[in-house]
């Protein structure tokens, strides 16, 4: 039960490993590395697939480790073990967080639109690493009150949504988009001057990452004041973000 948080802990090291470093490594660690990822990439893509069979594999993996501790009265190795598996299931949330794929650039605000919440953004951070794509989004306009429209396309499930940048309980699934959405478009070009890719090494890369790493043309509100975008991890996760001035 452990085996799937450790892995994912590993992994999510392996991410932070700056790429300058891994430009000389030893030609038998890319073999190594495949064949120790793909077991815990496969295992992990389902036990992480939702939030229902993360709390459960959660609860479990915790319930099990506490009887261990309490009923069996390991030794002092087998203890340590158990309350080090407690720890790193219950911190998991806290430790992999999800961030999207860029930032805003230090003259810009970025509103994640597709924002998955606490638990959510565990489960979107471990589809990330696996690189899935459980949901792609297709931007559809704002209305005239600086509202936007987006289609989201889950699996076989497509959704509608509304969001407004100004207001506190601003995201809502509708049934019915409204008529004369308005559709003033920029270039990717243009909306990846206004992000940043974090992380990048070396940093003369960073532009042309980032260009890649906008998935849409963006989507400007009416007004001139909101800009929307998707963007997308490589080979993995999509997020809607709303961009504007500081």
């Amino acid at each position: 039960l452990s085996i799937p948080f450790l892995s994912f802990y590993w992994m999510s090291l392996s991410h932070l490993i700056p790429d300058a470093m891994m430009v000389r490594s030893p030609d038998w660690l890319t073999p190594l590395s495949i064949t120790l990822y793909l077991p815990f990439a496969f295992f992990a893509s389902i036990l992480f697939g939702n939030l229902y069979t993360y709390i459960l594999a959660t609860l479990a993996s915790v319930t099990v480790a506490i009887i261990g501790l309490v009923k069996m009265r390991p030794s002092k190795l087998p203890r340590i073990w158990l309350l080090l598996v407690i720890c790193i299931t219950i911190a998991f949330p806290f430790f992999l967080r999800y961030q999207p794929a860029l930032v805003a650039a230090p003259e810009y605000k970025m509103q994640l639109v597709t924002n998955p919440g606490f638990l959510g953004g565990t489960i979107k951070a471990s589809q990330n690493l696996v690189e899935r794509t459980p949901c792609t989004y297709e931007l559809i306009g704002w209305s005239i009150d600086n509202q936007l429209y987006y289609r989201a396309n889950c699996n076989t499930e497509t959704q509608l949504w509304q969001y407004a940048p100004l207001q506190s309980r601003n995201h809502t699934q509708v049934s019915i988009i409204p008529p004369d959405l308005s559709v003033i478009t920029v270039s990717k070009n243009t909306v990846s001057e206004m992000m940043r890719a974090k992380g990048i090494r070396p940093a003369q890369y960073e532009p042309q990452t980032r260009r890649m790493l906008v998935k849409s043309t963006g989507i400007v509100s009416i007004d001139g004041q909101w800009t929307a975008v998707v963007t997308q991890h490589l080979y993995g996760t999509q997020d809607v973000v709303v961009l504007s001035h500081h």
